[in-house]
């Protein structure tokens, strides 16, 4: 399987992770999310827009997701459109630096 890689646009990440950073992503298959983990979805709004947001919480299979960015206004994520199902969790990202050889 080829390596999946996922680049952030935006500012909704930021500090952690500035426009441009990129990941691999690690499919939901492999890996169970927990809380703090980083991971792609598909936006619930606009199916054609893929996310990247922290676990904030989980709740029977239900998770609230946040950008890092402490100004509210800089992302959109659960706190607009409330809690997403697990199974929308297309995989968790990896910063490329700690896979790079």
């Amino acid at each position: 399987m080829s390596v999946v890689r996922v680049r952030i646009s935006g500012d909704s990440m930021w500090p952690t992770y500035p426009d441009g950073a990129e990941f691999e992503l690690l499919p939901i298959d492999s890996i169970q999310p927990s809380i703090g983990d980083v991971v792609l979805t598909t936006h619930p709004f606009h199916s054609d827009i893929q996310i990247v947001k922290r676990i904030q919480s989980i709740d029977d299979e239900m998770v609230f997701l946040v950008g890092d960015n402490p100004d509210p206004t800089a992302s959109e994520d659960s706190h607009n459109f409330g809690k997403i199902h697990c199974d929308a969790i297309l995989g968790v990202c990896v910063p490329r630096e700690e896979h790079d050889d």
